[in-house]
């Protein structure tokens, strides 16, 4: 059955993303033993996704936010860096946490700049949803909750046209 919010069908109830959630917080508690965990999430679409990783991981986690915005203006696609609150990642095991992954353009050039310039010991990417066909450039998902095909996506977090975060669960915008 399909339920629908204004113009948002269901593609993952409030359920389906818990349990997913979950099963990423055990397989990187597991990449990262004992370790002391970075939970950084890319703004704004990771917040919700990180506030429950976040929640759901066990032993020692710390996390931060860092906006990358991309200039479209700009014909080489220029990037830029923005730490809310710089956190020194250097020696730790960084878990970069992105809403959709999709041409990757962002991501690899965050995990390339991370790498770089602050030296982390483990630096993983992990996706929400995760759109490996729409990959423009070589970025590889470490941790996965959906993967996904075409479509616009709202909900847990997500908007669209600033609206539809709030959802409890993520939906397809139809």
């Amino acid at each position: 059955m399909q339920q629908k919010t204004n113009e948002i069908a269901l593609a993952y109830s409030a359920e389906d993303i818990a349990a997913q959630v979950s099963r990423m917080a055990a397989e990187i508690r597991q990449d990262a033993g004992e370790a002391d965990i970075f939970l950084l999430g890319i703004l704004k679409g990771a917040s919700v996704f990180l506030s429950d990783l976040l929640r759901a991981l066990t032993g020692t986690v710390s996390y931060g936010f860092v906006d990358v915005v991309r200039d479209t203006a700009d014909d080489n696609d220029a990037l830029e860096i923005d730490f809310l609150h710089f956190t020194d990642i250097r020696g730790r095991n960084v878990y970069v946490l992105k809403d959709v992954v999709n041409t990757g353009i962002i991501e690899n050039y965050l995990l390339n700049q991370l790498r770089a310039q602050h030296a982390p010991a483990r630096l993983r990417l992990v996706a929400l949803l995760d759109r490996p066909e729409a990959r423009t450039v070589d970025v590889r998902t470490d941790f996965r909750g959906f993967t996904v095909s075409d479509g616009t996506f709202a909900g847990y977090g997500l908007e669209h046209d600033q609206r539809f975060g709030n959802l409890p669960f993520i939906g397809r915008v139809a």
